[in-house]
């Protein structure tokens, strides 16, 4: 793998429900902390590295979701393997977590006559799509939970991600939202002064941290500084201050028993789905 140990390849399937520039922040970062050439590759059309295209051969560290990661590669036949380090957020109600919440969203034209969840039934919703564990997976089981199911919304339809999720509402093409909360603070941050059309009805959770993955081949060396370097950050005022600028403090030492509940939470809802084509 390490056919140039001057060169670190990172790679995000995260865009754009996450900011670019939060990567090519991480990518400034690790390059001074670590003295390597970092390369940031961007792919928004699939869900991880392809082995089948060769992309463990280009790609040292990879940020993908968190459905990713669970459905293929925490095998430990995989030629990624997580990386025990994973992003602390702040929420604007909830405070500091390891991890995000999935953020219940609605237009402010509707909030006055909302008092709970339940007050949402008849609503139209829009969602990211099935595999998102904050805007589908939560919202499927918690509907199981009190007995309802998609019938609950009057229309549904799928955006295809977070932030054009929020567009919809805020264009009142669909009243309510089930959004990742790193979505949701990024897209306040970038677009302010759409705040006042938005109005957060609950938060659930929290979820894990989106998943880091490192390439197996990686020597320890490398890998230790890489976690090293990020557990390390909230450490430097400066590096600080612009991590902060995407809702996110720091980094702290993850296992896979961060994620045994979002395992939990994928088996219980297989038989469930919206069932909807994408808008």
């Amino acid at each position: 793998m390490e056919h140039n140990t001057n060169i670190l390849r990172l790679a995000t399937y995260m865009c754009p429900d996450i900011p670019v520039e939060y990567y090519e922040f991480l990518a400034e970062y690790l390059e001074k902390q670590l003295k390597l050439q970092t390369v940031l590759l961007y792919n928004s059309r699939k869900r991880g590295p392809d082995t089948s295209r060769g992309d463990h051969q280009l790609i040292d560290l990879a940020f993908v979701s968190t459905s990713s990661y669970l459905q293929n590669y925490k095998s430990c036949s995989s030629d990624f393997q997580l990386l025990p380090v994973g992003a602390v957020s702040k929420h604007p109600i909830k405070g500091e977590v390891l991890g995000y919440y999935t953020d219940i969203v609605v237009h402010k034209d509707v909030k006055e006559r909302l008092k709970e969840f339940l007050d949402i039934r008849g609503c139209k919703l829009v969602y990211a799509g099935e595999n998102s564990l904050s805007s589908s997976k939560l919202l499927l089981r918690t509907l199981k939970q009190i007995g309802e199911d998609a019938s609950f919304f009057s229309d549904i339809q799928a955006s295809g991600n977070h932030m054009k999720s929020i567009e919809m509402v805020v264009a009142k093409r669909a009243e309510v939202t089930a959004v990742d909360s790193l979505s949701l603070a990024n897209y306040l941050t970038l677009h302010f002064y759409q705040t006042p059309e938005l109005y957060l009805q609950e938060s659930w959770g929290p979820l894990p941290p989106y998943p880091i993955l490192v390439n197996s081949k990686l020597s320890e060396d490398k890998k230790n500084s890489i976690k090293e370097a990020l557990l390390n950050i909230h450490k430097l005022p400066e590096w600080k201050k612009q991590l902060a600028s995407f809702s996110i403090t720091g980094f702290r030492k993850t296992s896979l028993d961060d994620y045994l509940e979002a395992i939990n939470l994928i088996d219980t809802t297989k038989s469930l789905s919206f069932g909807i084509t994408y808008y």
